[in-house]
């Protein structure tokens, strides 16, 4: 069963918000449509899919627990994050409301420590920043690799 978070940043009279609902589970072999994020751990995105950059931060929020999710599957399978619902207004979103959506469910519903990423506004430019936790280009194909040996092997795929 689907839980949901509110995701809410309001500073200076501007604000961020969006309600995801997401379930979280482990199985033998991830749903074909998944999203694979790292070894044995996918999201799922919601039927009838979503806007790409959506889906682009959805990932990447994810991507911030990485090490713990991976952890938390180790031996037992694939853990699927799925995410049932993505809702928000439009007046008070931004693409990048997703990860940190996806950050606080991961928080609050698999009770892992918060990864760190925050958001910022400044009034006088009324622009919002964001900072991810370390990472200082999302996206980027030079992301620090997982540590060796601080977590068990994945299973070979058959």
């Amino acid at each position: 069963m689907a839980e949901t978070f509110r995701y809410r940043f309001m500073s200076g009279g501007a604000g961020l918000a969006a309600d995801i609902s997401a379930t979280a589970y482990e199985v033998e072999s991830p749903p074909p449509q998944a999203l694979r994020a790292y070894g044995c751990v996918h999201l799922s995105l919601p039927p009838g899919g979503l806007y790409w950059k959506d889906a682009a931060w959805l990932a990447f929020g994810m991507s911030l627990h990485t090490h713990e999710l991976v952890a938390r599957a180790a031996g037992r399978g694939h853990l699927v994050l799925e995410v049932a619902s993505l809702a928000y207004p439009v007046a008070d979103y931004r693409s990048e409301v997703a990860a940190l959506a996806l950050d606080g469910w991961i928080h609050q519903h698999l009770r892992l420590p918060p990864c760190g990423s925050a958001v910022r506004h400044d009034r006088s430019s009324r622009r919002f920043t964001f900072d991810w936790a370390g990472v200082d280009t999302p996206f980027a194909d030079d992301l620090p690799p997982l540590p060796e040996g601080d977590l068990p092997p994945l299973p070979k795929p058959e």
